[in-house]
């Protein structure tokens, strides 16, 4: 009875989250990405990093006592701030869409959790009936118990995730998450080659060794003359060197960053497909257990049971679909160097 009334209590509250759902405009992945800059604090101090070197610039570049080398040194520390902001986004991004799809799949959990917590004590139902009916055992009645038990418990246990998914996404998109929508997009996964081609113009660590180099290039052409002492000069020409050895240093590093993100993401789409073909199968068995089940060839327990496989299986599907679009967000984070 306690596990009976437990059941209840957990479905009307189900029932209250659904009724307060389907009032709710359903949030997006895209519209939780469009938010969550304003309410990140490492995006604001990257924006205002990027207004601080912007204005520097400008200054410097207004100065008609600046030199080369300090027009140098402004305008590569506000190329610097825009990469670094473009990093800061792309690492933000992939942090709102794992918390995105956590939460997605919190809910997935929560309605599979719910089926199983119902045929569980359905088939406790039974087993206390078949015992009236002198056709189960006590044994049969306790197994019955402890599985309606264990499904009440990881119903509770989904239900409290769901709580803390949903409050997580919340605290990054500065908004209240009420219902959320599955993408309606596939992830799309470029060939490894787009992605460094991105990585070589858009990556902030090696744009910065870039810059780097311009400057101490300049320091050296500044220092190269009869005003400077021999140790002065070869002091800038192995500055010059140094940093020509961090680009490669760079170059080497980000390389192999991307092809292993790379790789992570194509291993997520193998995976993307093997869980299509599980849920295809489980379907083609719901299918066939229906047309059973008309037929009275199977009873509606066991069709419930069967319902449930189906329903793990699309879960399962929706896992590996997030996956995918996280593996791509990681590479992208990856390309622009978060």
């Amino acid at each position: 009875m306690r596990t009976l009334t437990a059941l209840l209590v957990l479905l009307l509250a189900g029932a209250a989250f659904a009724q307060e759902a389907s009032t709710a405009a359903p949030l997006t992945l895209e519209s939780a990405l469009a938010r969550s800059p304003d309410a990140s604090s490492s995006v604001l101090s990257a924006r205002a990093a990027v207004a601080s070197a912007q204005r520097d610039a400008t200054r410097v570049a207004n100065d008609p006592a600046s030199l080369r080398v300090d027009r140098i040194a402004a305008a590569n520390a506000r190329t610097n701030a825009e990469r670094t902001l473009a990093a800061t986004l792309a690492t933000n991004r992939s942090s709102v869409a794992s918390a995105f799809f956590d939460a997605l799949e919190a809910d997935a959990a929560v309605d599979v959790a719910r089926l199983d917590a119902s045929i569980q004590q359905q088939t406790l139902e039974a087993e206390h009936a078949r015992l009236q009916a002198g056709a189960a055992t006590d044994l049969d009645v306790a197994k019955a118990q402890n599985a309606a038990t264990a499904a009440e418990a990881t119903l509770n246990d989904a239900l409290t995730r769901r709580t803390l998914a949903r409050n997580a996404l919340a605290s990054l998109i500065g908004a209240q998450v009420v219902v959320l929508s599955e993408p309606a997009a596939q992830p799309g996964l470029e060939a490894a080659d787009a992605y460094l081609r991105r990585a070589e113009r858009e990556n902030a660590p090696l744009a910065a060794a870039r810059n780097a180099r311009a400057l101490a290039q300049a320091q050296l052409e500044a220092t190269d003359n009869d005003f400077s002492s021999r140790s002065q000069i070869q002091e800038a020409r192995d500055a010059l060197q140094d940093a020509a050895r961090h680009i490669g240093e760079v170059e080497r590093t980000l390389e192999l960053s991307v092809r292993g993100a790379h790789a992570n993401a194509e291993a997520a789409r193998a995976s993307l497909e093997n869980a299509r073909a599980t849920d295809a199968t489980a379907q083609k068995d719901l299918d066939a257990a229906h047309a059973r089940l008309d037929a009275g060839a199977i009873s509606p327990l066991a069709y419930r049971n069967s319902e449930l496989t189906r329903r793990q299986a699309g879960q399962a599907l929706a896992v590996a679909r997030h996956g995918l679009f996280l593996r791509i967000y990681t590479l992208d984070q990856v390309v622009a160097g978060g």
